[in-house]
């Protein structure tokens, strides 16, 4: 009985120091700024062909972009110097926009600029956010978010009822407050590179989960065109504290949810629960158009609550190194922000064409449910599911106590497929199933294997990791042209002819 009561002791003393890590406040932070940024834009996209909210949302590729280039250059990219850098422009860039978009001090053209600077921004910062968090256990991850998603709601419903022109000066002060939380939180940490690719063995239920989220995405965004289309400054103010209202409920739920589960629940889960629920609210919105303020506030709220659950469910992919987050995030956050923008000019510019007045939101609330549905089919059909949470011991041991080992605990964890992906003779093993062979591991018995010098077989862990010649040449200090020889012995023994074939083979090993 003493043992239990100072296990759940523990357990409760490890809650507590997750909600007040600078990680979980400085979120917070960040949600409140990101949430704010994109509502500033609905006013001034009201009556436009291309919207500031359309272009804003487009604006997020430009992060791929940014990424793409700087891993090309492979220049301590990826590093937290790097990442409170670039956190910095973007949060003082981010917070300037926000001024003057809010207080509509610009021109027409100078609010497009300002609406690139803000979606760019937003995403450049969740970005660098979830390369802090991937660095934690799987339990602070799901209970950090959840408990900085509700606080961020209750600001966002607080700031919703303060005066006109204190609500940019919030919104300035947590981008602000964002960024020095995050500084606090990584700035101790090695400035070590990540390895960027390694190949899911399940490929069609990723392709499956991505298709099916980038549809919420399009559906979502047609709701936000509708709306950014006839919005004023008055009415976006009511809708935006109803989607708080919203929020907050649905944010405590969670966190509850994440503390009383614990192990039993996992991003994947928390993904199917929300297409579900976003279907019903879709179809209660054809059946009861009386209520459709009502309806409108939860389904602009679930365009945050979509985000944050890709947020989560990318951070828990390169925790299981499936795909690391350089690579993996600014593709998938891109094609979201894109289907979003899709949903927006769809939103504003199409529907109009085929009616006006009820008939314009019937079509869409019609276009919205049919793209929900096939959505949903596909996410709830999906048998991708990540194991997050604590495990037994995990979870009665505090941050900082004797093998919490700096909150990694499970961050070799696997990817596990549901029990239909298994033959029913295989079912009967599941207990015997060992820890996956790190990467290394696996490349150290192909050396083995075909006979790889010394030299050879550290460059292929380097390669199998997704590094560049140029890279793997600046961490061994030879020259560019050294490795590439290295690269072209390693092919030439392992009967390969690109990286991809290597990349196949490493992972046939596990």
């Amino acid at each position: 009985m003493d043992e239990a009561r100072d296990k759940e002791t523990k357990y409760g003393q490890r809650i507590a120091m997750i909600c007040a890590n600078p990680l979980t406040i400085g979120f917070s932070l960040f949600l409140v700024w990101q949430n704010a940024s994109l509502s500033f834009l609905f006013p001034s996209s009201s009556g436009r062909v291309v919207s500031p909210l359309f272009v804003g949302s487009l604006s997020v590729a430009l992060l791929l972009a940014l990424c793409f280039v700087s891993y090309k250059r492979d220049a301590g990219t990826f590093t937290p110097a790097w990442s409170i850098g670039l956190s910095f422009i973007a949060t003082v860039a981010g917070c300037v926009a926000c001024v003057l978009v809010a207080q509509t001090l610009l021109p027409l053209w100078g609010i497009y600029v300002a609406a690139a600077v803000l979606g760019f921004s937003a995403a450049t910062v969740v970005f660098v956010w979830a390369t802090a968090f991937a660095e934690r256990s799987s339990s602070d991850v799901l209970i950090g978010v959840c408990c900085a998603f509700f606080v961020a709601s209750v600001v966002d419903y607080l700031a919703m009822n303060s005066g006109y022109f204190t609500i940019p000066v919030i919104v300035v002060a947590c981008g602000i407050g964002s960024w020095v939380c995050y500084m606090l939180a990584v700035r101790s940490k090695p400035l070590d590179e990540r390895p960027l690719l390694v190949r899911p063995s399940n490929t069609k239920e990723f392709i499956k989960l991505g298709i099916g989220l980038a549809v919420f995405a399009v559906a979502l965004g047609i709701v936000a065109g509708t709306t950014a289309d006839v919005a004023t400054e008055e009415s976006m103010r009511d809708l935006n504290e109803n989607a708080a209202l919203a929020s907050i409920v649905v944010s405590l739920v969670c966190f509850v949810a994440s503390v009383a589960l614990r192990s039993r629940i996992e991003p994947t889960t928390l993904v199917k629960v929300f297409a579900s629920c976003l279907v019903v609210v879709i179809l209660l919105n054809i059946v009861n158009l009386d209520h459709a303020d009502v309806w409108l506030s939860l389904t602009i709220f679930s365009w945050t609550f979509l985000r944050l659950c890709v947020f989560l469910v990318l951070v828990n992919i390169d925790r299981c190194r499936i795909v690391s987050l350089p690579m993996l995030f600014p593709a998938v956050w891109t094609v979201l922000w894109v289907g979003y923008a899709g949903g927006v000019f769809t939103g504003q510019n199409i529907l109009p064409l085929a009616g006006g007045g009820t008939q314009a939101m019937l079509n869409s609330v019609v276009l919205v449910a049919v793209l929900v549905v096939f959505g949903a089919i596909l996410l709830v059909g999906n048998r991708v599911t990540m194991r997050m949470g604590f495990s037994g011991d995990d979870a009665a041991l505090a941050p900082g106590a004797p093998g919490a080992s700096n909150g990694d605990v499970s961050r070799e964890t696997s990817v596990r497929i549901s029990e239909s992906d298994i033959p029913d003779s295989e079912v009967g093993k599941r207990e015997a199933v060992q820890e996956r062979e790190t990467l290394e591991d696996r490349c150290a018995r192909i050396a083995a294997t075909h006979q790889l010098s010394a030299r050879e077989a550290e460059v292929l862990v380097y390669l199998a990791q997704g590094h560049t010649r140029a890279s793997i040449a600046k961490r061994l200090f030879v020259s560019e042209n050294t490795i590439r020889e290295h690269v072209k012995n390693i092919y030439k023994k392992l009967y390969i002819h690109s990286r991809q074939q290597l990349i196949d083979m490493v992972d046939a090993r596990r």
